[in-house]
């Protein structure tokens, strides 16, 4: 069945002005009521707290030893997993080390010039994102990969198993579960099954765990939602999350937007306009996932590579983000 449009306007504002770089990843941990993202390029994981009340104390951050491409919840708050240029690791925000090295890819699936890029928790705990150029010039998908983390509690025996290669995935970018339908949301951002290639929204069936029962595009377990070479205003969906209907929100990088979807018929059903070309992801957060965030990158406009927000009325989001934890 289809949605009806979202017709209100909702009120954007600048909430951290970084001048970052590559912002990404944002993701709120209920526990804490803060807003975790990252600064890909700059080695940065952000911490945001709306609630403080103080200029000086609503705003920290920790670098990393190398690029992070995406980072995500675990048991201890104080713990994030964060996915770097060919490993998943365990980083502790408190000592702003790394713990332990959960998984890497293979040598043959990348390494110079590669990373990892968005990537997110279902909500049975279970890591799923995938890799790309870093620079983003080889947009070939020689190398693109997109994973699921087999965690195990001894480390030793985890490993990255991979559900998309090279002939499946261009740019593996944003992703989001309906546990009411049973099914996750991915962007590619430049797919190579259209002609010519560009940002595709995939819906895939999943199993108890959230991972897709099947990723090719004629499995019966799997549908195009939208292919946005159909986006007359330009630009590539990027990160993406789900609001309280299971309508989808993706960032359009490039399109100075943010966008929302019907699922069921890829409409466009509401538009934040941003004046910042790059949006690059969104998450809903907040005491009642009622303001949705957003991450850009810096294209030298004011207020790009700074944290925005955006509220409409009404308007709330799907869930909290979800824990990772040892599952085998």
């Amino acid at each position: 069945m289809s949605q009806a449009r979202l017709s209100e306007q909702g009120k954007l504002e600048l909430v951290l002005d970084l001048n970052g770089d590559l912002l990404e990843g944002p993701v709120w941990d209920e526990r804490i009521r803060k807003l975790h993202f990252i600064d890909i390029d700059k080695q940065l994981i952000h911490t945001y707290d709306p609630h403080a009340e103080s200029e000086h104390t609503r705003h920290s951050q920790v670098k990393l030893p190398e690029p992070v491409g995406n980072i995500g919840l675990t048991e201890d708050p104080n713990i994030l997993l964060a996915a770097l240029r060919r490993s998943i690791v365990l980083f502790d925000l408190t000592k702003q080390n790394i713990i332990s090295e959960i998984a890497s890819v293979p040598e043959e699936h990348g390494v110079k010039d590669y990373r990892f890029n968005d990537g997110k928790i279902s909500p049975a705990g279970v890591f799923i994102g995938g890799r790309m150029h870093s620079t983003g010039a080889e947009l070939d998908g020689k190398h693109s990969h997109w994973y699921r983390l087999e965690w195990h509690k001894e480390q030793k025996n985890s490993r990255l198993v991979q559900l998309l290669g090279p002939d499946g995935v261009q740019l593996p970018n944003g992703l989001d579960w309906n546990n009411k339908t049973g099914v996750m949301y991915f962007n590619d951002s430049i797919n190579n099954h259209n002609d010519p290639p560009c940002g595709t929204i995939w819906e895939y069936k999943t199993d108890d765990m959230g991972i897709p029962l099947n990723t090719h595009p004629s499995s019966k377990h799997t549908r195009k939602v939208k292919s946005m070479g159909e986006n007359k205003e330009g630009g590539v969906p990027d990160g993406m999350c789900l609001d309280h209907e299971g309508r989808i929100w993706t960032a359009i990088c490039g399109g100075s937007a943010v966008v929302c979807l019907d699922p069921a018929t890829g409409n466009e059903l509401h538009r934040v306009s941003i004046p910042v070309s790059t949006p690059t992801a969104c998450a809903f957060a907040g005491a009642d996932m009622s303001v949705l965030y957003i991450t850009t990158i810096n294209d030298k406009s004011k207020g790009a590579g700074g944290l925005w927000s955006y509220h409409l009325p009404g308007l709330s989001g799907w869930s909290a983000a979800h824990i990772a934890k040892p599952l085998y």
